[in-house]
């Protein structure tokens, strides 16, 4: 259908912005792990530890220039192992693999609708080692390493078949945690290096065979942050306070700007012992992290999640619970103002020993 050519390229063209700053461990509200937790909850006692979880994200853009409405839904599957070994009276390593993976659907409402699908892979495995020195103050020092694999994202209508194959990445980068005990209080800081690798992503279309290479970068960003554990009447309660440097690197608009900016994270957790279980809350809200409103993404808007855990010895220490997220924001060109809208729910099991 000649007529329909420049039309049927021009939605190819807009596909090919859609993409954003690829990001380790992108929706990290999810994600209640951080360098400081570990340090401070798991400090240097031997142990293990084996979670899952599964969770449906479902985004939704609506467009009031254009008055349409698209959908942005992932589905998260994330399993991790810990071993912690004490090599010492005093000293103990830790290594974590972490392993995600991930299933995308894009679609448009208006017809003739263009729908995008992906599947990828990505692990960040973590190697530490924890000194504990006589004054009680523990030392942590990690080396991380992060990689994605290889995928293709095709996006089909009743016109054209585009596809991205985006090349494997992987990168190291390195962390640091400081913690000091003292009675019913333990705080302390930790350091995150910055972690950025370019890759090439292969777009091409079958209105005319063409194909061209494109850069995308992934980025982890450098990570401050300060954290404390305090004991109470009822249970231990944990907060944390964390800086992330999002404009030090990753995609770039054609200007040289960064399509991210700084942004911060907030988490408070309480552990609480309910007879022969235990109850564990965390609450984690991170702020609006794109650099501009032309730069909006559903994993750039402001986002809060809630994780509930309940624990008991069943012959084995077992766990189990629930995690809602949810975000809002909105774009605010004219000729868009595009409302973003994201809500997700999944399910939590696990296994872990002296932690």
């Amino acid at each position: 259908m000649p007529g329909q050519r420049p039309w049927s390229r021009a939605l190819f063209c807009a596909s090919l912005l859609a993409s954003g700053s690829a990001q380790a461990f992108t929706y990290e509200v999810l994600f209640e792990d951080t360098v400081g937790r570990d340090a401070v909850v798991l400090g240097r006692t031997p142990g293990f530890q084996a979670v899952a979880k599964s969770i449906l994200l479902d985004g939704s853009v609506k467009t009031s220039g254009t008055n349409t409405r698209s959908y942005d839904r992932i589905l998260i599957n994330y399993a991790k192992y810990m071993q912690q070994f004490a090599i010492g009276a005093n000293a103990s390593l830790r290594l974590t693999l972490p392993v995600l993976a991930n299933y995308r659907k894009e679609e448009g409402e208006q017809v003739p609708s263009i729908v995008t699908e992906s599947t990828w892979f990505e692990t960040k495995p973590k190697f530490e080692f924890v000194y504990a020195t006589q004054n009680a103050l523990d030392l942590v020092l990690g080396v991380d390493g992060y990689y994605v694999s290889p995928f293709e994202a095709k996006s089909e209508s009743a016109f054209f078949t585009a596809t991205d194959k985006f090349d494997e990445a992987s990168t190291t980068y390195g962390h640091l945690a400081v913690v000091k005990h003292g009675g019913n209080f333990d705080g302390g800081f930790a350091f995150k290096t910055a972690a950025e690798k370019k890759r090439n992503v292969t777009k091409s279309t079958n209105i005319d065979e063409s194909s061209f290479v494109v850069e995308d970068r992934i980025y982890d960003p450098t990570t401050i942050s300060i954290f404390m554990r305090t004991r109470l009447g009822l249970g231990l309660v944990y907060g944390e306070f964390a800086a992330i440097e999002a404009s030090g690197g990753g995609n770039r608009t054609d200007r040289g700007a960064t399509v991210k900016e700084d942004y911060f994270r907030v988490q408070l957790a309480g552990f609480f012992p309910l007879g022969p279980f235990g109850f564990e809350s965390t609450l984690i809200y991170k702020s609006l992290s794109y650099a501009d409103n032309r730069n909006v993404t559903m994993d750039t808007i402001p986002m809060l999640s809630l994780q509930m855990k309940l624990s008991m010895n069943m012959g084995i220490p077992v766990f189990a619970g629930l995690i809602g997220v949810s975000g809002t924001d909105g774009q605010s060109i004219p000729e868009f103002n595009a409302k973003y809208k994201l809500f997700g729910i999944g399910g939590i099991a696990g296994i872990q020993s002296n932690f």
